[in-house]
């Protein structure tokens, strides 16, 4: 029997609510407001990009006379300096500062590395304790969740890790030997082995080739069943309700264009695994250094992570650096002081090796494509200290680095000078710029809002 137009009219009706659902392959059902949940798990909706935050430390402060940048002018005319030679390729994704303090460290107990340590990320002052710093003084651990975790708990918590600790003989288990708080004296360790943290990301083999494959297939088996039934459902709608539709079903070509351009050999493979390594020695420590860039890089690659720290490593800093023929001790080389020619340029030395390594993480962040941008585009990269000049203990002028721009949040390829502000006030720009609506940080005394100046 012919079935006339009504009666294919009355066949195709569907009846619409406010959570209407499409069938899909297999039987799946699809809630139209929620398309964007078919997306690949590192797509990014349209003009609202998936942001990433990372923390890049090392310790003992910095000769000033190298690494501050100099001004031609204006904050967006300057000349990179000796040690952050290694960056000049990637300036105008970097902003430099200057007259930045660290005023939270002033409060509780403590000595210059211990409070350095633990107010860097938590803008507050350390809990009383019995952990002994260097000149005899006694001090317990932060007394509040550091910014990171803030934002993984924002922007981290659906993924397989909502954070990630790296360290690079980061050794160590007292307040001078940690960064990230999950909450007061609840520190978290840094993993030194990058063997330990390749099982972490890549033991359950959710990345392999195949499962790539089956992935795309599955998705755009979906996407093409929910766009043929578009039109059906489109007749039988109003107008208000159909530009809503379109909306969504240009949502849905982007993500079936992502889906189309994602390589099925592509960035989300697992890297080899690396081989055992003795990660405390001196002989090692380039290598192990690599090996956690690259991880972290993989890590932020294939939306495994979106937040993470590399701890190259302490307060203590008694290390030599026997690849750069730089044999002295980290932490007395630091306090000889910048007039102290000799050690100054073996610090000098170590700082432009760091360099390297922060310009090893932001480049390879910057060869990622995400729509019109790249991840590091998408993210915030902070590089910090816990003092700014080692002889003096000093938390005056902090040497503060922020590379990426949050998705366009902070304008970069400047030098920003700023006069004893708190560097509080920079954690809640970075919530800010991870979509983290905030006003304050830390302990409200050293916080007046987001920093100015940085978007």
């Amino acid at each position: 029997m012919t079935r006339g137009p009504k009666s294919q009219d009355a066949r195709e009706k569907i009846r619409l609510s406010r959570r209407s659902f499409l069938r899909g392959a297999g039987g799946v059902l699809v809630s139209l407001p929620l398309l964007e949940s078919l997306a690949p798990r590192r797509a990014w909706a349209a003009g609202n990009p998936i942001k990433r935050f990372a923390v890049f430390f090392n310790p003992n402060g910095v000769i000033p006379q190298a690494y501050y940048p100099t001004s031609g002018g204006s904050e967006t005319t300057f000349t990179v300096n000796t040690c952050h030679q290694p960056l000049a390729p990637l300036k105008h994704k970097i902003i430099w500062t200057t007259g930045i303090d660290m005023k939270s460290s002033k409060a509780g107990p403590g000595e210059r590395h211990q409070t350095g340590m633990g107010t860097l990320l938590t803008g507050r002052p350390l809990l009383p304790g019995n952990f002994v710093g260097g000149d005899g003084s006694l001090a317990g651990w932060g007394s509040g969740v550091s910014v990171d975790q803030v934002i993984a708990q924002s922007i981290g918590r659906d993924n397989p890790l909502p954070s990630l600790q790296l360290g690079v003989r980061a050794s160590g288990a007292e307040v001078r030997h940690r960064l990230s708080y999950l909450g007061s004296a609840q520190p978290l360790p840094p993993e030194n082995d990058p063997r330990a943290v390749y099982d972490r990301l890549f033991s359950d083999n959710n990345t392999a080739p195949e499962e790539v494959r089956k992935l795309r297939a599955r998705r755009k088996s979906v996407l093409d069943a929910v766009m043929d039934q578009f039109g059906v459902v489109r007749r039988h709608i109003g107008k208000v309700d159909a530009q809503k539709l379109d909306a969504h079903l240009e949502l849905v070509r982007d993500v079936e264009r992502r889906i189309d351009s994602l390589p099925v050999a592509g960035s989300c493979i697992p890297p080899t695994r690396p081989s055992v390594i003795n990660m405390d020695s001196e002989e090692t420590m380039e290598t192990v250094a690599d090996l956690q860039v690259d991880l972290l890089t993989i890590a932020f690659r294939c939306d495994l992570t979106r937040v993470a720290s590399i701890q190259n490593s302490n307060a203590e800093n008694h290390i030599r650096f026997p690849w750069l023929n730089s044999m002295g001790d980290g932490h007395s080389l630091s306090h000889a002081g910048p007039s102290s020619t000799n050690e100054a340029n073996e610090l000098i030395l170590r700082d432009t090796w760091y360099a390297s390594k922060f310009y090893r993480l932001i480049s390879q962040l910057d060869q990622v494509v995400e729509g019109d941008k790249t991840v590091l585009d998408n993210s915030v990269v902070f590089w910090g200290n816990e003092l700014s000049v080692g002889n003096q203990h000093s938390h005056v002028n902090m040497p503060f680095i922020i590379a990426g721009s949050g998705g366009g949040y902070f304008r970069t390829g400047r030098y920003l000078t700023y006069q004893n502000v708190s560097h509080v006030n920079m954690l809640v720009s970075f919530l800010n710029a991870m979509g983290i609506e905030a006003t304050t940080f830390g302990d409200p005394q050293f916080c007046d809002g987001p920093l100015a100046g940085l978007h």
